[in-house]
């Protein structure tokens, strides 16, 4: 490989409308004909050389090195995949198990985080999660002690990258709604008159986000106090800071029977309007969950592996700085960049078009050396553009394109 050898990105997010090259809009691109400047909307022709132009968000226009279809390799398509967070549970997983309740008997988890890029080496981080059971143990007693051992544990660190919550296998007593919760405080409203239906020490389940009324593994918190307030005006009180998301009026909650108990831990990876593609390096969090000898029956399933996912805003954007660190032209550059134009958009979603194009430069005739370089095109474009069934339709015609 030369010096010439790099990963260059483009970002789509506008069509290019079959424009020529002078109307063509910001943020939008397509294959040129070299010779004609025409856009190409089918398969490429061999022998013909083409460019891929692109108008990026400032109106500057870049162009790739001039290539033919014999010069390809590698291509590959791959359509937008979201992120999946880590979800985990110790004891009752919405199916089985339950939490060891002894008497005066130390209990501990242990957390091994292995996304922690950067500290120490790469090393992961290890975090303890203690709590001493009383002369009356219960299981509710234990989870609600590791929960918010976990839970002052997490808000110690400068990322939470994880939550605890209960789960719990009891019925339903009443349903509930219009419940109003904020993210990391205790207290919570009705709009309803609730007062009969929530005690001091009623376990509720509330809805996540995700489901269409609450499921056992949506998590549980117990009432432990309220202010007496009359009616809609009771301020409740959970024994633990609310982990989910502020939600103003959730219709999916339920006041339920004492049951098996469990702890469920999710991961949370920074949100995208927190990331920073130039420093930051996208990542999904990923853990391991080990107990004490104390538990003898609870054990930790792992029920949803974390997944980074494929053509998201956090990928294609540090992607997309990192192609611009390399391009350094005419020469290698003494100094690395200190702006980059960014034109991946928080909350948008990619496919992601990607080949190899061959460069031989000469052969030299004495030798028979004969330099060659591999320089990589990757294009992002946003879910639902007409461009991404039409530069599909480009690889597909070129042997080895995998989806």
């Amino acid at each position: 490989m030369f010096e010439d050898s790099k990963t260059e990105l483009y970002v789509l997010s506008v069509t290019n409308s079959n424009a020529a090259i002078t109307a063509l809009a910001n943020n939008s691109g397509g294959f040129y004909k070299t010779a004609d400047a025409t856009i190409e909307e089918g398969a490429l022709e061999a022998g013909v050389e083409y460019e891929f132009i692109h108008r990026n968000s400032k109106g500057v226009l870049n162009k790739t090195k001039p290539f033919t279809v014999e010069q390809v390799t590698n291509p590959v398509y791959q359509a937008y995949v979201a992120r999946t967070e880590q979800v985990t549970y110790f004891g009752y997983n919405g199916t089985s198990g339950s939490l060891d309740a002894a008497n005066n008997t130390y209990y501990s988890l242990r957390m091994t985080l292995n996304h922690t890029f950067g500290m120490l080496n790469n090393s992961p981080l290890m975090l303890t999660f203690p709590y001493k059971s009383d002369s009356s143990a219960t299981q509710r007693e234990v989870a609600a002690g590791l929960a918010i051992a976990a839970t002052q544990v997490k808000d110690r660190q400068a990322f939470k990258c994880f939550k605890v919550e209960r789960v719990n296998s009891g019925a339903q007593l009443v349903s509930l709604n219009n419940l109003s919760f904020t993210n990391g405080s205790k207290d919570f409203t009705s709009a309803d008159d609730d007062t009969a239906s929530i005690l001091v020490g009623s376990i509720i389940r509330i809805e996540e986000p995700e489901n269409n009324g609450a499921a056992v593994t949506d998590p549980c918190y117990v009432v432990a106090s309220h202010d007496s307030g009359a009616t809609t005006a009771r301020i409740y009180t959970l024994d633990q800071p609310f982990q989910g998301v502020t939600n103003a009026d959730n219709d999916y909650c339920e006041t339920v029977t004492e049951g098996n108990w469990g702890l469920k831990f999710t991961g949370i990876s920074v949100a995208d309007a927190a990331f920073d593609p130039i420093n930051d390096e996208p990542f999904v969090s990923s853990f391991d969950i080990q107990s004490s000898e104390s538990f003898e029956t609870a054990a930790v399933t792992y029920t949803t592996k974390p997944l980074i996912g494929r053509g998201t805003y956090q990928l294609v954007a540090a992607q997309e700085a990192y192609a611009q660190f390399l391009r350094k032209r005419p020469a290698i550059s003494a100094y690395p960049r200190t702006q980059y134009l960014q034109s991946a958009v928080e909350g948008d979603t990619y496919a992601i078009f990607s080949f190899e194009v061959t460069d031989e430069k000469f052969v030299d005739v004495t030798t028979g050396i004969n330099p060659k370089s591999k320089y990589r095109i990757n294009i992002a474009v946003k879910t639902g553009l007409a461009e991404v069934s039409e530069f599909t339709t480009v690889l597909a015609a070129i042997t080895g394109s995998t989806n």
